[in-house]
């Protein structure tokens, strides 16, 4: 049985003791900046607690003869651990209270310790070092990604952290859409990473599907002898992955997402990376989740709850921020009022589930007829309004056409066995043409629309 000279405080000395005998602890008082007078020709190692001992380490040293000397707190955190690599301590153990350390990482440390470098140094002494590296890196990243509260800027410091940390080719972090039971790529840097950035990957599908699904982290080496790769990805982007260090991301008990970590430079993904990666992930999920949180929390305030299109409050915001840089710029600005035709006649034939049902196929009909940089919003009731940046009311026409087209022949109701059919009236007024606020506009818009209503419906009118 190994025996192991410790020197420290009472509260050091109950939490050791209260270790299963698997090595022998002899306990002295805490080293006062002197060699120790007790014989330890005896003992495997020394442990000596951080803060009451350090200054007498070199005569530590001298009477421990070679054998190896280690630093033991109450706290395992980042200060102590650069305090015991700046000290020269071999390693560094943490006791908090629960019977830490075990004595088989005692042992470990110390057979480790034993074993020297070329320099004649002992490698835990490096490995110390690197230790308080991830663990200053992970208390920023915790602190940091707490006080983010937009998802992608936590995502994106994150990875930033893990690549320092495991040098790779390529990383990514995918999200879970839990509607559709898929994974999208919420970030994948490295060489293809713009090629990956629209692909969709389901729940169990490739390694990353697989930790997605089981909640498991796992390493793959040799991703050709593995079953659980997906190929396809690679064939899409002539991209070649030869191993892949995978973990989920677990937030109150739910996987939200994975983080996939690919090819490794200069080697094979350990346990010790995996753990790095866990160290990182497990605190930061939450961060994540919070983030993304917030994020539909704010989102609800300016977006209408059926159709998931903006809702007045943005709309007003949004005409007057983009009119000030219409003024600065030179350019126009268009909208377009709609409101739907026969919508009441869908309401009483079929019920108000049903006109509910109809309103979000509008809000869809709208999505795709319009372009990326253009606002959709549900106005209130069966009105919908389109704003269409830097566009002419000739521009305007053109898609408000195409608006009025899809609509007059899109059978609504069809996933309920129905088929519903109603057209929509439309009104355009154009900054500076027509007028030159907010209000202003909707107003133009929205007597344009009438005219249209008072004459035949299913048309379009420009502001006069």
């Amino acid at each position: 049985m190994a025996r192991v000279a410790v020197f420290s405080g009472p509260v050091l000395r109950r939490n050791l003791r209260a270790e299963a005998p698997a090595l022998r602890y002899t306990f002295f008082p805490p080293l006062a900046g002197r060699a120790p007078r007790p014989d330890l020709d005896g003992f495997a190692g020394a442990l000596v607690e951080l803060g009451k001992g350090g200054a007498a380490l070199p005569a530590l040293r001298k009477v421990m003869d070679g054998r190896p000397v280690g630093s033991v707190s109450l706290n395992f955190d980042a200060a102590s651990l650069r305090r015991s690599a700046q000290l020269g301590f071999d390693f560094h153990l943490g006791s908090g209270g629960r019977g830490d350390p075990p004595a088989k990482e005692v042992l470990a440390h110390l057979a480790a310790a034993r074993r020297m470098d070329a320099g004649g140094r002992p490698p835990m002494a490096q490995q110390l070092k690197k230790t308080a590296q991830r663990l200053a890196i992970l208390t920023d990243i915790v602190k940091t990604a707490n006080s983010i509260l937009e998802p992608r800027k936590v995502i994106e410091l994150i990875m930033a952290k893990i690549q320092q940390l495991i040098p790779s080719e390529a990383w990514s972090m995918l999200m879970v859409d839990e509607e559709k039971q898929e994974l999208t790529f919420e970030l994948a840097l490295g060489e293809k990473g713009r090629d990956v950035s629209s692909f969709r990957v389901k729940m169990g599908e490739g390694i990353a599907g697989w930790v997605a699904q089981t909640g498991k982290p796992t390493i793959v080496n040799d991703t050709s002898r593995d079953p659980r790769f997906a190929r396809r990805f690679d064939s899409q982007t002539q991209f070649q992955t030869r191993s892949i260090l995978c973990a989920p991301l677990i937030s109150r008990g739910r996987t939200i997402g994975v983080v996939q970590v690919i090819n490794k430079r200069g080697g094979k993904f350990t346990q010790a990376d995996l753990e790095v990666l866990l160290t990182l992930v497990e605190p930061c999920a939450i961060a994540i989740e919070n983030a993304i949180l917030f994020q539909r929390t704010e989102q609800l305030t300016i977006t209408d709850d059926l159709t998931k299109l903006f809702n007045s409050r943005y709309l007003n915001l949004y005409i007057s921020r983009e009119i000030k840089r219409c003024k600065r710029h030179g350019i126009p600005l268009s909208v377009i009022f709609l409101d739907l035709d026969g919508f009441k006649g869908v309401n009483d034939a079929y019920g108000h589930l049903a006109g509910s049902r109809t309103l979000t196929e509008v809000g869809g009909i709208l999505v795709e007829a319009v372009r990326e940089s253009d606002i959709l919003a549900r106005y209130g009731g069966d009105e919908f309004v389109v704003v269409l940046p830097e566009t002419p009311p000739s521009g305007a026409l053109v898609i408000a056409e195409r608006i009025r087209k899809a609509i007059e022949s899109h059978s609504f109701l069809k996933d309920q066995g129905l088929e519903a059919r109603i057209s929509a009236s439309f009104g355009i007024a154009s900054y500076p043409d027509h007028a030159l606020t907010p209000e202003g506009l909707i107003q133009k818009a929205d007597q344009a629309m009438y005219r249209v209503k008072e004459r035949d419906k299913n048309g379009i009118e420009v502001a006069v």
